[in-house]
């Protein structure tokens, strides 16, 4: 379970940075930041997408492999299920990818980033179509699971290259003139599929809660709030701090960036779990642990709001206010970091504080 979480993860973090190194070379020099990262990293993000979307199919091989043996098991995975079917257009199209990145590294040509966008999304839509809500709402699942993985590795790869791979700050403002929008719409379109696919694939969200799907699918939407002020912060804000002296913008972009990477381990987490039906059946040990009554196989949940409750949602509030005062102020890292996580963890105890089961 842990290596199939973890090869999600790699896959998820793979195709961000292919997709933000492909994007920011395509974006003209006056209007971002210089970056430079090394071709063994884009080399080494290709080679991980096949090996990782293939380890989700471990069990199904070992499933067969008893009965059928390796390589008869390996071919009918390929030949008959659909995950195979994904799998062998990833293992194609990574094949292709290769060939481009090794080009590109090599002679610095606009088309072939270009190029190495339109491979990626075709890898992203072969994921999309495999994927659990592709599997329980047929196209319409996999049209929304790929904007989804779209829109979070486009977000997600600027992000790690103007994060960590930027050698200057040069033309800051001008980047976000473009990466604010970016970033707004991807969230925007985040939003919404997740919204969609949860309606197929967890039809009774709040009663969910308490599967370890539905648990860290919660999680997920928590860490989303933060996420939100950051953006707000860092697409707003930012332009009363730009011009000030020793004002790094950088260190921002690195918080947007952590919680983005925490919703990317989250997702690895509840991407391999099994749906939830329209009641309880198996009770997550995560959530045991914040929800103290006790829950039976059948109930269904319900929010009623308490006292308890409404001072984790006004603790939230004031943790967002002082986010918003430490940017302004330039508060240490740590604090800054501090206070997003306080947002997260108040506003997910505010509902485990008001949901209850019968």
């Amino acid at each position: 379970m842990t290596l199939i979480v973890v090869s999600q993860f790699l896959l998820y973090a793979s195709l961000s940075v292919l997709m933000g190194t492909s994007i920011m070379h395509c974006i003209p020099e006056k209007y971002r930041p210089g970056f430079q990262i090394a071709p063994k990293w884009l080399i080494l993000s290709v080679v991980i997408i096949p090996i990782a979307a293939f380890l989700p199919n471990l069990q199904l091989l070992s499933i067969l492999g008893p009965q059928f043996g390796l390589i008869d098991s390996l071919w009918m995975i390929v030949s008959k299920y659909k995950v195979g079917h994904a799998w062998l257009a990833i293992f194609v199209f990574a094949l292709l990818l290769i060939v481009i990145v090794r080009s590109a590294t090599k002679k610095a040509a606009t088309w072939l980033y270009v190029c190495s966008i339109f491979v990626l999304m075709a890898i992203m839509a072969a994921i999309g179509y495999a994927s659990h809500a592709g599997s329980m709402s047929g196209m319409a699942g996999s049209f929304l699971d790929f904007i989804h993985l779209l829109a979070v590795s486009v977000w997600l790869g600027i992000l790690v290259i103007v994060g960590y791979f930027s050698t200057d700050t040069k033309n800051w403002s001008a980047f976000l003139q473009w990466f604010s929008p970016t970033a707004l719409a991807a969230f925007t379109s985040i939003a919404i599929s997740g919204v969609l696919m949860m309606e197929a694939i967890v039809p009774k969200y709040v009663t969910s809660w308490a599967s370890t799907y539905g648990q860290f699918l919660f999680i997920k939407h928590v860490l989303l709030v933060p996420l939100a002020i950051i953006i707000l912060a860092n697409g707003v804000l930012i332009k009363l701090k730009i011009n000030q002296p020793l004002f790094e913008p950088r260190t921002w972009v690195k918080i947007e960036l952590t919680l983005l990477a925490a919703i990317l381990v989250v997702t690895a987490i509840f991407t391999e779990q099994q749906p939830p039906n329209f009641t309880v059946e198996a009770i997550s040990p995560f959530f045991e642990l914040f929800y103290q009554d006790s829950v039976a196989a059948g109930m269904r949940a319900y929010l009623q709001m308490t006292g308890i409750g409404l001072m984790f949602f006004l603790l939230t509030a004031v943790f967002i206010v002082l986010t918003i005062v430490s940017y302004l102020k330039k508060f240490p890292t740590i604090v800054a970091a501090s206070l997003v996580f306080a947002i997260a963890l108040c506003f997910y105890m505010g509902f485990m504080s008001i949901v209850f089961f019968k």
